[in-house]
């Protein structure tokens, strides 16, 4: 019959194979968040937010291994592991609001929830790459934190790794969505090798035996391959996609923030050709996308309503709002696209019909629109009749007073805007009596007033975007570039009580040449994107203004003195002319803004020093875990019955940790023997040979009670003495590096010490 102990000494194996499993999965974890973390490159500027998250996840993942390896059991780990979370993200964006710096507090909630509203916030203003703002930063460690959790709970405490393909997907939607490129191939590969590969060691911890890679290899090379068609092809995960563009081209309207994307568009490095046109108007025209009529208080966007299919005759209109007093010119424009793809048609406003388009396309009776129904305008060639508005300035001094009710939508605030942008409009306005007295003193109150054109400062200050916090900061610092100009003037006319919205589309861009009465074919790029506000005007219907400095050309129906017909905005040849160059367009180049915030002398040396913490944190972690194990086993010893077995344990790992070799085939007897000689003449040596007699004793009958025979003083005896004789250099290697924290598996032999 077979003892309870003897059970008890076969069940040691096992308890140590399962242990070499969680590693071996933990390890398949980490890889999976390597692969995620390729897939979300791109998001954010710089490799800061990539240790954030990596450094993150690895604390999660490998304390719930450590703890699993003390012998806590599985499926309380991830409590233990959601109390570690918690502490995280209180010590790294807590700012002193939780109890010892530790432990949250309703307060450090309270800052978790201000910088989650900042990031919502952050989205909607930054374009991608956005800048490696805080509270980006909050969502990376705290998403790093919350995924590593979910896998490994969903793979080790629950034993069902398949679950975390559904933690990946999820994450893996926010670079296919934010992404103008869409999702990566190769991140989409890499992520399908990762799981396939945590999958794997699932089976190989759950039945150990000899690796047959043969079986696993082919369904992880076939899934891969269908991974990358996938990519390639599917819908939701194209690189093209219904709204974005080939590698270089240029994207409009493709996400929810269009004028983010406009203002990336503008800091090209190189411009792209967008489109070409020829026209018989005297001059260039600006083309016009879309208006941007719903304000959210973050952001500008495009109100979606009941458009009209564009019928076989090609008519559009009327034009809402104008009367018949106001004169008008038609004029037909032949648009070739190159490298620009949008659901929004360029071209200039009002426009009466559009022949020539390849798909389906619909327009908005409101706006005069015009948008592709499961279309885009890569590689259309059309023509569109379009007619130059040319009130007077008079008649726009007369206009005003009513408001029809589908306007007045156009007059919303969000509540608490910010008080700079009310007081600043009736400063600018000050005076001025009619509604377009006000509005020409708004579009002066930009270009006569120190303002600077600058596609880099809003960037570098953290304020780039078209928010009200965003504008506001913008008229504090007076430096930024056409969405902020454009929607600065629409907000302060709201405030004003007159209707306003932006408008997103191209100036007239360059001509190559021509004669007065043929101007040629003009040549539209990248850095010819532009925002302009559109204010209404009973009885005239929406006027574009031109508050932008140093682009495009101010209308001249907003001089009063000159009452010359013209269009709207009656734009030069070419589009960095302006009709009056008031200030310098860019000096933010040569310098920062003023009223910019500067990091102080400190800022530098705190950041190292806060870094150089974290990495002496992470490279004591090893060593911290070692030594409460050591702890555990010792306090162990003082109150159980077959302590034997925890203190061979403890002599084997502390002998590993020296740099001995302490095989799985070896008996106790032959270790003791080795031990015995490595320690002889030393008190050590009867210790071990006293463990070793109780270690036997064990195995083959009762188990005797540690503290009766003073098992953990004889092992803090052979403990002592074999690090005594190790010397300093090996001691303080054991205890940086303890090897034994690794299952015996997958270490490199060590050197047989005190075999000979």
């Amino acid at each position: 019959m077979v003892s309870e102990s003897a059970v008890g000494a076969a069940s040691i194996p096992r308890v140590r194979t399962r242990r070499i499993g969680y590693w071996r999965l933990t390890g398949a974890l980490m890889l999976q968040m390597l692969a995620v973390s390729f897939a979300l490159i791109g998001l954010i500027e710089g490799g800061g937010w990539w240790f954030a998250l990596m450094f993150s996840a690895a604390l999660i993942l490998v304390a719930g291994a450590g703890l699993r390896m003390l012998g806590v059991p599985r499926r309380i780990v991830p409590l233990l592991q959601l109390a570690e979370f918690a502490i995280i993200m209180t010590v790294a964006f807590g700012r002193g609001t939780g109890l010892f710096g530790l432990i949250p507090t309703p307060a450090t909630f309270a800052r978790f929830g201000d910088i989650a509203d900042q990031a919502m916030l952050s989205i909607y203003q930054q374009g991608t790459p956005s800048q490696a703002l805080p509270e980006f930063m909050f969502l990376v460690v705290g998403g790093g934190c919350l995924l590593a959790l979910v896998l490994d709970t969903a793979a080790i405490a629950f034993r069902v790794p398949a679950l975390t393909a559904l933690g990946i997907a999820l994450v893996l939607v926010v670079p296919g969505a934010l992404l103008g490129d869409g999702l990566d191939p190769f991140a989409l590969a890499t992520n399908a090798a990762a799981f396939l590969w945590l999958l794997r060691c699932d089976v190989r911890t759950r039945r150990p035996g000899t690796a047959r890679p043969t079986a696993s290899l082919s369904i992880s090379a076939a899934a891969i391959v269908v991974a990358l068609v996938l990519a390639g092809t599917a819908p939701g995960f194209d690189r093209g996609g219904a709204s974005s563009f080939t590698a270089g081209g240029i994207s409009i309207g493709g996400t929810v923030t269009p004028l983010i994307d406009l203002g990336r568009d503008l800091r090209r490095p190189a411009a792209v050709r967008a489109l070409t046109y020829t026209t018989t108007a005297p001059s260039g025209q600006y083309l016009k996308l879309a208006s941007l009529d719903q304000f959210t208080g973050s952001v500008w966007k495009h109100r979606e309503r009941d458009t009209k299919r564009l019928p076989a005759r090609n008519t559009i209109g009327p034009v809402f709002g104008l009367s018949d007093t106001v004169k008008t010119t038609k004029i037909t424009t032949n648009i070739q696209i190159d490298n620009m793809q949008s659901r929004w048609l360029p071209v200039p406003y009002p426009v009466q019909g559009v022949k020539g388009l390849n798909g389906t396309w619909s327009w908005d009776p409101d706006d005069l629109t015009i948008g592709g129904v499961n279309t885009t305008t890569q590689g259309q060639n059309y023509t569109a009749t379009s007619v130059i508005l040319q009130p007077t300035a008079q008649q726009l001094k007369d206009a005003g007073g009513f408001i029809p009710a589908s306007v007045e939508r156009d007059l919303f605030l969000p509540p608490q805007l910010p008080a700079i942008i009310t007081s600043t409009a009736l400063a600018a306005t000050a005076g001025s009596l009619s509604e377009y007295d006000k509005a020409v003193a708004l579009q002066d109150y930009f270009r006569d007033n120190n303002f600077v054109y600058s596609t880099q400062t809003p960037l570098k200050q953290g304020y780039d975007g078209d928010g009200a916090r965003v504008i506001a900061r913008f008229l504090e610092l007076k430096s930024g570039y056409c969405v902020h100009f454009a929607s600065a003037m629409a907000l302060m006319a709201r405030t004003l009580g007159i209707p306003s919205r932006v408008a997103e589309g191209y100036l007239p861009g360059a001509t190559n040449g021509g004669t007065a009465n043929n101007p040629g074919q003009y040549t539209v790029t990248s850095d010819d994107l532009h925002a302009w506000p559109e204010l209404y005007f009973a009885g005239v219907g929406w006027v574009s203004f031109e508050p932008t400095v140093g682009r495009g050309t101010i209308p001249t129906y907003t001089r009063p003195e000159s009452l010359t017909p013209s269009n709207a905005p009656a734009p030069n040849s070419t589009s960095s002319a302006a009709a009056r160059p008031l200030v310098p367009t860019d000096p933010a180049n040569t310098g920062s803004a003023t009223g910019a915030t500067a990091a102080t002398p400190l800022q530098p040396i705190l950041s190292g020093v806060g870094v150089g913490l974290l990495v002496v944190a992470l490279l004591l972690t090893p060593a911290v875990l070692r030594r409460i194990r050591r702890r555990n086993r010792l306090r162990r010893l003082t109150d159980e019955w077959g302590g034997a077995s925890v203190a061979w344990d403890e002599l084997s790992d502390t002998a590993r940790d020296l740099g001995w070799a302490v095989p799985d085939t070896e008996t106790p007897r032959v270790f003791a023997d080795r031990v015995a000689a490595a320690v002889a003449g030393t008190p050590g040596e009867e210790a071990v040979r006293r463990l070793l007699a109780v270690r036997e004793r064990d195995a083959y009958g009762p188990p005797t009670r540690a503290t009766a025979i003073g098992l953990s003083t004889d092992l803090e005896r052979v403990l002592g003495a074999l690090e005594e004789q190790a010397g300093r250099a090996l001691r303080v290697k054991a205890a940086l590096i303890p090897v034994s924290l690794i299952p015996p598996t997958w270490t490199p032999a060590q050197s047989a010490r005190g075999s000979a």
